[in-house]
């Protein structure tokens, strides 16, 4: 993905159909990229499953539509769910919600940079300063913290769905309300679970793929060095 060149603000007027003649957040998206990009703006899809190597912008990929989406009012906010790999722990650890979770979502903070979003001002936290302030209007949540959640009126994002178990993903996408947008991102090849075998990811794309409000995406160009690039093409 290209470097940025400037702040896009144009697509707080009127929404995009596509953004085949728009410029992406200063960024000039490949043709995965863009039909990805495009996918998640279709109001006919309800949920978009992205199959992504590292380096290909799915990230904020997402999350700039997911923001489009919502500045534009089509959704009121943006939830965004990673599973800590598995760690059953997270719950004794030190702090509120906020701070046990922070350490999973460093990746969604560089895409909202990416995308000229503040994350300091833009996601809510325990103090409530942001939603008091009206400028919050994301959500971030590890999967740990989400069971009786209702997820109405949103954004979903969820990150590194290689490393949720069928278990999991199926507790995350039952919290889904009838007025929503999911994003599933992952890749099949960088499980971190123990078991790879227990993945969710590619049974539930399996078992959405056919489903008329569905879409399966793959990104494949690997745009963030040919360090990475090369160090991915490793097979175990």
């Amino acid at each position: 993905m290209a470097a940025k060149k400037r702040p896009v603000m144009e697509y707080y007027g009127d929404m995009p159909k596509s953004f085949n003649d728009r410029p992406f957040y200063g960024l000039q998206l490949d043709n995965e990229q863009l039909n990805f990009a495009n996918t998640i703006l279709n109001p006919d899809i309800d949920i978009v499953f992205v199959n992504a190597r590292a380096g290909t912008g799915k990230t904020t990929i997402a999350t700039g539509v997911a923001n489009i989406l919502v500045q534009h009012g089509a959704f009121k906010s943006i939830v965004y769910i990673m599973s800590p790999y598995g760690e059953r722990k997270q719950g004794w650890l030190p702090g509120t919600i906020t701070e046990k979770s922070s350490v999973y979502f460093e990746a969604f903070y560089q895409a909202l940079i990416n995308c000229d979003i503040n994350p300091h001002t833009a996601i809510n936290d325990e103090s409530m300063v942001n939603q008091k302030n009206g400028t919050g209007y994301i959500t971030c949540i590890t999967d740990t913290f989400l069971r009786g959640s209702n997820l109405d009126d949103v954004v979903i994002i969820i990150d590194e769905a290689q490393n949720y178990t069928v278990q999991q993903l199926k507790k995350t996408l039952t919290r889904v309300g009838k007025k929503a947008k999911v994003i599933v991102i992952g890749h099949e090849l960088q499980c971190d679970l123990d078991n790879p075998a227990t993945s969710g990811f590619v049974k539930y794309i399996e078992h959405f793929k056919d489903k008329e409000r569905a879409a399966v995406c793959t990104l494949t160009t690997n745009h963030r060095s040919w360090i990475s690039q090369c160090a991915d093409e490793v097979k175990e």
